[in-house]
């Protein structure tokens, strides 16, 4: 098999993966984020959200939320 069809192969398997992180604010409210897999142009296995805008306490958030691999 070559090195193209491995990584297509790779790259298949972790696009089936998705993580869930929960965002607990001071208050106690619970916000449920899903990560779906990413590979970062580091090369390293993760994954990956941008949050979309929401109101806490009368302002308004966003960011994103980046978990990777460490080394081997």
């Amino acid at each position: 098999m070559s090195s193209s069809n491995d990584e297509k192969t790779f790259e298949s398997n972790m696009a089936q993966k998705i993580a869930l992180v929960v965002l607990s604010m001071p208050d106690g409210k619970k916000y449920e984020i899903p990560l779906p897999s990413k590979i970062f142009s580091s090369g390293r296995e993760g994954f990956y959200s941008q949050i979309p805008s929401f109101v806490y306490n009368n302002e308004v958030y966003g960011g994103q939320i980046q978990v990777w691999k460490k080394g081997k």
